[in-house]
């Protein structure tokens, strides 16, 4: 039996996370691709839309590019890509804490639960990233200050789960 490539295999677990999310978006009554207002904007759905129709092209193309041949690479346990695993299955594990943790505390304290949390995620990301304490705290401080320019000030954009 011949061996998928790494690309052959990248590719259709992108076309299947862009599969994924277009179907979620197409079962959203709330996200439209057209327009629901009478100015004419697109519909929340907008986005999402052509999000996912991109990543499926985008990893239909890198399946096929694999299937052809021109990729030679396997996808082999080598000590970086064990690094790198672990590296990325704890930040999405990170990424549903900060999730679960919004959703939990957001009735209770608003907005300002988000930022706390967009915060405390930052710090756990820099620290798994093998950043120094200094430049985790800095970092998170200025990136929770621009999230909340930009979103709530700028935009008035409140992020109550």
């Amino acid at each position: 039996m011949k061996k998928l490539s790494a690309d052959a295999i990248a590719g259709l677990l992108c076309m299947a996370f862009g599969i994924f999310f277009l179907i979620m978006t197409a079962t959203n009554p709330q996200l439209s691709f057209i327009a629901t207002t009478s100015d004419g904007v697109p519909g929340g759905g907008f986005f999402p839309y052509i999000l996912s129709i991109a990543v499926i092209i985008m990893g239909g193309a890198l399946t096929v590019r694999g299937m052809k041949g021109n990729s030679r690479k396997y996808v082999e346990m080598t000590p970086e890509r064990k690094k790198n695993l672990r590296v990325l299955l704890l930040t999405v594990a990170g990424l549903i804490v900060f999730l679960g943790a919004w959703k939990i505390t957001a009735p209770y304290f608003g907005n300002t639960a988000f930022m706390v949390c967009v915060f405390l995620f930052e710090i756990y990301l820099n620290k798994l990233f093998e950043r120094t304490w200094k430049f985790a705290l800095i970092y998170a401080v200025i990136f929770t200050a621009f999230i909340y320019l930009v979103f709530n000030m700028g935009f008035s954009i409140l992020f109550n789960a």
